[in-house]
């Protein structure tokens, strides 16, 4: 590293140990500017976009890293990483197979690969990985739970059972362990007790988790005729309920789970996304605030609160909101559909259209490609 280019590595580092993100993103894009092809540079740019949620540029030079030194195993698992925050399994599947090819005992990749194929249903894949992460880490907590949920949606119930008690056994007090004690699956002919709850419980989540949504909901309601306020039932079963179509029965769970633990951001914003739905843009603004007020700062918020604007016709607040969102995740698609109509309904045409344009050169197909398209010919 020449010393121009390490004296500006070394002060971007010192910003980004202050967490002055922004100083160090342009000081090492100064770096780069000296020499494009400094490993090290590229690789802290795309570990803090990494940081920063801004997965596209992390990715970006990541992959300009990897041109210039195929192995490097850290920067392929990184960008393995991103492609699943961007939900693109396939392509996350591959940049982590290679990173295990180079290094065929690194705990997190096999684990993130075993994540990978449960979402695609590679069960038989997903609990060779895991499996292979307790034969080289035999107390490591999420491979047990992996294999625990795995085998519990295959309906193996003592397969589930043994690896959801190693959970308890190497983490009895924390919330892995605390999720596992829920998760056990008992066995039939056990005397009605406590436990019948928690069997309830655990096969409502065993539902929940394989969508039987229905199923979910008779199993979660019973658990709530005898626990009353567990806030964590009263909001899967709220998510259930949901996913059904049965709007005024979520919204009433939701708020009984709000009522139980009245500050957790996630439950606020759930109810804002079923609000939404029912169209009280007041509601939903409302809602939303509070999930802000303690914490939610994601894609999901801004949109519905800039959609939700745009429906009071408050146009430039909602565009405010709407460009938070896509900062968030370039790729909200319905961000940007919503940031269009803003934009044209303050007569801005020149944003406008180009905000429809990013939605046409998207490269995932979207229902709103179609939409865009269609105002577009008028």
């Amino acid at each position: 590293m020449k010393q121009t280019v390490k004296t500006i590595h070394q002060k971007a580092i010192s910003c980004y140990k202050d967490k002055r993100f922004d100083d160090a993103i342009a000081l090492w894009e100064k770096a780069l500017e000296v020499n494009p092809q400094e490993n090290e540079v590229l690789y802290s740019l795309g570990l803090i976009y990494f940081e920063i949620k801004k997965y596209e540029e992390s990715i970006s030079f990541l992959k300009q890293l990897l041109d210039l030194s195929p192995g490097h195993f850290k920067a392929m698992l990184i960008v393995g990483t991103a492609y699943i925050k961007l939900r693109k399994f396939d392509l996350a599947e591959e940049y982590i197979q290679k990173s295990i090819e180079i290094n065929p005992k690194h705990k997190l990749s096999i684990l993130n690969l075993g994540a990978i194929y449960s979402v695609q249903k590679k069960f038989d894949n997903a609990i060779e990985m895991f499996q292979k992460v307790v034969d080289l880490f035999p107390t490591e907590v999420r491979a047990y739970l992996g294999l625990g949920k795995i085998y519990a949606i295959l309906g193996q119930i003592d397969e589930a059972n043994k690896n959801f008690k190693k959970v308890i056994e190497f983490d009895a007090n924390g919330p892995m362990g605390s999720y596992a004690k829920k998760a056990i699956v008992l066995e039939a002919g056990e005397q009605k007790s406590e436990q019948d709850l928690e069997q309830l419980y655990a096969e409502g989540y065993k539902f929940y988790l394989g969508k039987y949504y229905h199923s979910a909901i008779d199993r979660f309601q019973n658990y709530l005729q005898f626990r009353k306020k567990d806030d964590l039932v009263y909001f899967m079963l709220a998510e259930s309920q949901l996913r059904c179509g049965m709007l005024n029965e979520s919204f009433l769970s939701f708020k009984k789970a709000i009522i139980n633990k009245p500050r957790n951001a996630l439950y606020y914003k759930e109810l804002a996304i079923l609000l939404d739905k029912l169209g009280n843009p007041s509601d939903v603004l409302a809602i939303l605030n509070k999930a802000m007020e303690l914490g939610k700062d994601d894609t999901v918020v801004y949109y519905l609160q800039g959609k939700n604007y745009n429906r009071q016709e408050r146009y430039n607040e909602a565009i405010e909101a709407l460009k938070k969102s896509i900062k968030k995740d370039r790729n909200n698609v319905a961000a940007r559909y919503e940031l269009a109509i803003a934009y044209d309904k303050i007569k801005d045409k020149e944003h406008s259209k180009m905000e429809f344009q990013n939605i046409i050169d998207h490269p995932l197909d979207t229902p709103l490609k179609n939409i865009v398209l269609g105002k577009i010919k008028k």
